[in-house]
Order: C-alpha cells, then sequence, then structure tokens
C-alpha cells in the first residue's frame, strides 16, 4: 500500500461529524461516529478527500457510577482486589437520513443480566444463545472484564434457575454453560474436557493444545478464566480452524480443502455463500478485510502462512480473505453446534475485537446460522480509535491507542442498496436515498479504568 502523506490522514480524520460530550459540566467537540461513504476497494485512505460529511451533533453524558472488575477467587477463597472499574454503554445505530448513531450509558448490573439470558420467555423456549466479547489478546484489562463478567453471568444464571418456580433441583440440572475459545483449535476439543474434568493439569493442557506454538499470547492473562471453568465445571469449548487446513487455504484457497474438511466448519455451504453476495458485507469487506489485507503486505506478513510455512509467492487478497472468513465461519459455526447440543444453553465466546465489530465477522455469521432461534449479543471491550477505522489509517491520531474515549470512535458504517447502486456514479453512490442499512459497531461496549 502507498504510504498516504499526513496531511490527507489528517483530512480524513476531520471528515467526521462532530460530537459534542458532556461530563462534569464541560464540553469538547469530537470526532467521528459514523463512515457514511462506501468505498470501492483498497481505496478507504487514498480517497479520504472525495468523502462527504452529513453535520450532526451527539451529547453524551458519561455516568458518574462505575462498577468495579471483581476477579476470580484465590484458592484460598479470598477474593483478590482489582485496579479496574469499568463503564458500559449501548451503541444505537442509526439508518435514517440523520445518520446520527449515539451511545447510551447502560448500568453495569442490569447489563450483566441481560448477557445472562434469564427471563422466562428465553427460558420458556429454551433458546439460549451466544455472548461474543470481543478482546484485545495482550490486554489484562480485557481478561479482567470475562472473567468476572463469566462468573456474574454465572451466578445469575444459578439464582434464576434454582428458584423453586422453574424446577430445577440442582446445579447439575440446569441448562449448561459454555466458554468458547478462539485461543484454541477444534482438533484440541478433547484435551479442554480432559481439562475441566480435572484429569490433566493446567501445564499438561497448555502442552498438549499447543498454546505456545499456535496461540501465542501470554496465557497469564487468559489462567483466571480457565481456573474459573475448572473450579466451576464450565465447559470449554475450542472453535478455532486447525492450523493445518488454514495454511492450505492461505496457499492454495477455499478450494483447496476437501469437501471433508470443509463440513467440518461450514455448516451451510448455501447461506455461507450467499452471506457473501450482499451489499452489505461487501462494504464490511472494503473498511475492514481489505485495509488489513494491505497493511499485511506492506509490513511482508503475507509471504509465510499464519502458522509460518514459506510461501513461493506473495499471498493473495483471495487467499487471504478465504482464510478470514473461514476463521469466523468456524468460529460461529461451532458455537452454534454446541448450542443445538444444549437446548437452553449459554456460550461465551472469547475472540478478537477484529472478530466482532461491524456485525459481518463470527457474531453476524452466528446470527444467521441460529436464524432468530437464540440469541446473540456482541460486546466489545475497551475499543480504541485504531478498532474501528480501516487498518493503517490512524497512526498519527493522537489518542488512536487510547480506549478512554468511547465518543470518538466509529458507531456505524453506511452500505448501500443490494440493487445495482455500487456500480453507479460517485455522486449517486454519495446521495443518502442510496442507503440500504447501517453496520452497527457491535451492540454494547465496554470501557474499563484503573481506580
Amino acid at each position: 500500500m502507498i504510504m498516504t502523506p499526513l496531511w490527507k490522514l489528517l483530512f480524513l480524520l476531520n471528515l467526521s461529524q462532530t460530537v459534542t460530550v458532556t461530563n462534569a459540566n464541560k464540553s469538547k467537540s469530537v470526532q467521528v461516529l459514523a463512515f457514511q461513504q462506501p468505498q470501492s476497494r483498497r481505496n478507504v485512505v487514498q480517497n479520504a478527500f472525495k468523502w462527504f460529511t452529513v453535520q450532526s451533533t451527539l451529547t453524551v453524558t458519561l455516568p458518574k457510577d462505575t462498577f468495579a472488575i471483581t476477579p476470580p477467587a484465590t484458592q484460598s477463597g479470598q477474593q483478590p482486589s482489582s485496579p479496574y472499574r469499568y463503564n458500559v454503554y449501548r451503541v444505537m445505530p442509526d439508518a435514517s437520513t440523520s445518520l446520527a448513531p449515539t451511545i447510551q450509558a447502560v448500568n453495569p448490573q442490569k447489563f450483566c443480566e441481560h448477557l445472562s439470558l434469564c427471563n422466562d420467555k428465553i427460558i420458556t423456549n429454551k433458546n439460549g444463545g451466544a455472548i461474543w466479547l470481543g478482546e484485545h489478546h495482550n490486554s489484562e484489562q480485557d481478561h479482567l472484564l470475562q472473567a468476572n463478567f463469566i462468573q456474574t453471568i454465572y451466578e445469575k444464571r444459578k439464582k434464576y434457575f434454582l428458584n423453586t418456580k422453574n424446577n430445577y433441583g440442582d446445579v447439575s440440572s440446569l441448562p449448561p454453560m459454555s466458554i468458547g475459545l478462539e485461543q484454541v483449535q477444534v482438533q484440541f476439543q478433547p484435551i479442554l474436557d480432559a481439562y475441566v474434568d480435572g484429569e490433566i493439569l493446567e501445564k499438561e493442557m497448555l502442552e498438549l493444545v499447543q498454546w505456545e506454538k499456535r496461540w501465542t499470547w501470554d496465557f497469564k492473562n487468559y489462567k483466571p478464566i480457565f481456573d474459573l471453568a475448572k473450579e466451576l465445571k464450565i465447559r470449554l469449548v475450542a472453535l478455532n480452524v486447525n492450523s493445518e487446513d488454514l495454511a492450505v487455504v492461505e496457499e492454495f484457497g477455499i478450494q483447496g480443502l476437501s469437501k471433508e474438511q470443509l463440513r467440518r466448519y461450514i455448516k451451510n455451504p448455501k447461506a455461507f455463500g450467499d452471506f457473501a453476495n450482499q451489499q452489505s458485507f461487501k462494504s464490511y469487506v472494503s473498511y475492514v478485510i481489505e485495509p488489513s489485507y494491505e497493511l499485511h503486505q506492506q509490513i511482508g506478513l503475507l509471504r509465510n502462512t499464519m502458522s509460518g510455512k514459506p510461501l513461493g509467492q506473495e499471498m493473495s487478497f483471495r487467499n487471504f480473505f478465504s482464510a478470514r472468513i473461514l476463521w469466523d465461519e468456524s468460529m460461529a459455526g461451532n458455537a452454534y453446534s454446541w448450542n443445538m447440543k444444549n437446548p437452553g444453553g449459554l456460550m461465551v465466546g472469547l475472540v478478537g475485537a477484529d472478530h466482532i465489530k461491524f456485525e459481518k465477522g463470527v457474531a453476524g455469521r452466528y446470527n444467521r446460522l441460529v436464524n432468530d432461534s437464540r440469541q446473540g449479543v456482541s460486546v466489545l471491550l475497551n475499543p480504541t480509535l485504531i478498532d474501528t477505522r480501516p487498518s493503517g489509517s490512524i497512526n498519527n491520531y493522537a489518542s488512536a491507542t487510547s480506549s478512554s474515549f468511547p465518543d470518538q470512535i466509529t458507531l456505524q458504517l453506511r452500505y448501500l442498496k443490494d440493487d445495482g447502486v455500487e456500480s453507479s456514479s460517485q455522486e449517486n453512490r454519495n446521495s443518502l436515498s442510496t442507503t440500504g442499512g447501517v453496520l452497527s459497531l457491535a451492540d454494547y461496549i465496554v470501557i474499563s479504568k484503573k481506580n
């Protein structure tokens, strides 16, 4: 990708909606809540000067009260102190002609009740579902949030189901709960089962799933989650594509896999194909996947597969794209399969933030598979400007790596109607009458801060 001059980057950043944030009687103008102009392939940064703006003002009253993150208790039963507290916001997308999305502060306690999927309608229909917690793999804050939510959800579900009116005798008869792991590949499911059942210790589990080779991110941040799963007997479910199969796709494309291999990851081939033909998905690809490919290309990461195998030539966009969507489809499909086998069960999926944002990653694919028969909720943990803008487009922005400015991140993407608008003139694509809808960043965002 050709490096974009600083003045163009700054110009891109200023082509945004104006936002006014109210906090402690102080107001300030900040930037962007929505990207309004769908872009063609690999033109997101270069065509920044062509983007148009719909001006609006957003007022967000930041909550005064926050909730403390409570890490799992130690083996001695003592509750360790936590240096973090958190706020919750609901993303309110806007597909009207105003295209003015907002964020709304949510009471953290009510938020946790919502995540537990404990209401009479859901329970009566034995729906269950999946909660997707989008993480930054190296973030202690994110993993403490995940452990906190898992423990809180478990306790709320236990209390609800053991209520006499629900006719459950003991904990063992409750609708199950599981933790879905992007971090572990599907071939290692028996190892996770053995760990939760107490048949093997942590060290052996890590060696057998080849954590350091296949995932590489430091396990110490995930340890509270694994300890909690073992203590509470919450099933750990491997979600990710086997790296051997992913390497085949990165080298030869998705057609390199056998039908048997594809069936392992793709539960409904026709729906899988239809999903990629929607205009909303094309906008997602232009905004999220194509810039990511260009960034990988720029820093020389396309000369090897993710497993480290050298490629004879640079990985093509087609193969990069195929590997990415197979990754998402695998995680969504394995969560779906677990839900189908466990009526009323709830999976808490731990996946990277990139797989959560703007609806067309794992969360959207899961919703497509369950087709309203289960609940699906996406939660982005500590999002930053970098998470919500195209890769490589905001490197010089002062607060790009901070999650302390939830009012500054991009909350939605606009996409065009599915009726040939894409091939029309730039002026026609800019017209609000051609809007097909918007893709929301996530259902909720959670911001944690040090005390």
